[in-house]
C-alpha cells in the first residue's frame, strides 16, 4: 500500500508539472486569434488618373501597319465590308517600332517613294553621296547639322509597303538627330500623301459613273462556284482593279494577258476557327508558321465569254479551288461590280 500512495503521488506531481510547461506554451507562440479578428480589410488600389488617357500600341509580328486613331477603328466597326470580309482600312504612312527598330511605314510602289526620297533630300538642300536603289541604301553627305544620314529602304508586309530606316553615314549614331530626321521625313510624306488623294478624288469624279451590271453567282463541276458578269474582260478588268485597291486588297502580282490578279486575302472566318484551337495545337511551338497559317493567297482569274466575263478563284498553287473562303471572296466581288 505504501508502494501505490507513492507512485500515485509521483504521477500527480509529473502532471502538474505537465500543466505548467503548456501554460508557458503561450510566451513561445502567442496567440494572436483575437488580433486577426480585429484585422480590417485593406481598401482596392487606385487606378492612375492618366491610365484611361494612356495610349496603348499592341504589336502584332507580321501585321505592323503603323498606330490607327479612335475615328478609323470606328470606321472599320461601322464598314459592313470590313466587318464581313476583313479589308483593312485605307494605308497610310506612319511610324511604328521603338529604339533600333523605329521605322516609317510607307504605302505605294517602291521606284515612287525612292524618287520622293530623293526630293526630300533636295528640298532640304543635302546632297545624297551614294544611292543604289537594288539594295534601298542611300547616304547623304554631311549637312548643316554637322552629320550625315543614311536611310535604309526595305520591303514591308507586301510588294506595295515600303519600310524605311533611319541611322548615321560614316560616323557614330545619334538617335535624336536620327528620330528627329524620321519624323521629318514622315511630315513631307504624310503631305504628298494628302495631295495624291486629293488628285485621285478628282480623277474619281471625273470618271463618268459605272452602270450597275448584272453579276451572278452559278454553280460548276466539282461543287465550285463562278460569278458570270454581264460585261466584256476589258471592263470587268478594269473595274475589278479599282475594287481590289478601293478595298485595300494587296495585290502581289496582276498579270492581263492570264486574266489574273494574285491578292493576299485574310478571311476572317479562317480566323475565328485557328483562334479556337485546342490548347495543345498552340502549344506545338516546334510547327512551322506556315503550317498553322490558313491559306491567304489567291488568284482571281477573269475569262472571256463573248460579252460577258466568269471570274473564278484560285489556290497559290493555281489550282480551282471550291473553299469557303474561294466563295466569299466571289460573294465580295459581286456585291461590288453589281452597284
Amino acid at each position: 500500500m505504501n508502494l501505490k500512495t507513492i507512485i500515485s503521488i509521483s504521477l500527480t506531481v509529473t502532471l502538474l508539472s505537465g500543466c505548467g510547461a503548456f501554460s508557458g506554451l503561450d510566451q513561445v507562440v502567442p496567440d494572436n486569434s483575437k488580433k486577426y479578428r480585429k484585422a480590417e480589410t485593406m481598401p482596392p488600389l487606385d487606378v492612375p488618373p492618366d491610365l484611361s488617357s494612356e495610349s496603348i500600341n499592341d504589336e502584332i509580328a507580321g501585321n505592323q501597319k503603323g498606330s490607327a486613331t479612335y475615328s478609323e477603328f470606328e470606321e472599320a466597326a461601322t464598314n459592313p465590308l470590313a466587318s464581313k470580309y476583313n479589308i483593312a482600312p485605307e494605308v497610310k504612312p506612319s511610324l511604328s517600332g521603338e529604339g533600333a527598330k523605329r521605322h516609317l511605314v510607307i504605302p505605294g510602289d517602291r521606284e515612287v517613294t525612292w524618287q520622293r526620297l530623293l526630293d526630300f533630300w533636295s528640298d532640304k538642300g543635302v546632297a545624297v553621296k551614294r544611292k543604289d536603289l537594288r539594295i534601298g541604301l542611300m547616304d547623304t553627305e554631311v549637312g548643316g547639322d554637322a552629320y550625315a544620314y543614311r536611310l535604309r529602304m526595305e520591303r514591308g508586309d507586301t510588294s506595295k509597303i515600303a519600310k524605311v530606316y533611319v541611322s548615321a553615314a560614316g560616323m557614330e549614331d545619334n538617335a535624336q538627330k536620327n528620330e528627329a530626321m524620321l519624323r521629318q521625313i514622315a511630315d513631307y510624306l504624310g503631305g504628298l500623301y494628302q495631295q495624291d488623294k486629293v488628285v485621285e478624288k478628282e480623277i474619281e469624279q471625273s470618271q463618268p459613273q459605272v452602270v450597275a451590271v448584272s453579276a451572278v453567282l452559278i454553280d460548276e463541276a466539282n461543287d465550285h462556284k463562278a460569278l458570270l458578269i454581264d460585261q466584256d474582260f476589258p471592263d470587268v478588268w478594269q473595274r475589278t482593279g479599282r475594287i481590289l485597291d478601293s478595298k485595300g486588297f494587296a495585290v502581289e502580282e496582276q498579270d492581263r494577258s492570264r486574266g489574273i490578279y494574285f491578292v493576299h486575302y485574310l478571311d476572317p472566318f479562317n480566323k475565328i476557327e485557328k483562334d479556337e484551337e485546342g490548347i495543345l495545337s498552340k502549344l506545338a511551338f516546334w510547327r512551322d508558321d506556315e503550317e498553322k497559317a490558313p491559306t491567304e493567297y489567291y488568284y482571281i482569274k477573269l475569262i472571256s465569254d463573248a460579252e460577258k466575263t466568269k471570274m473564278i478563284i484560285l489556290d497559290a498553287d493555281e489550282t480551282r479551288t471550291s473553299s469557303d473562303t474561294a466563295k466569299r471572296l466571289l460573294g465580295l466581288m459581286q456585291e461590288q461590280l453589281s452597284k
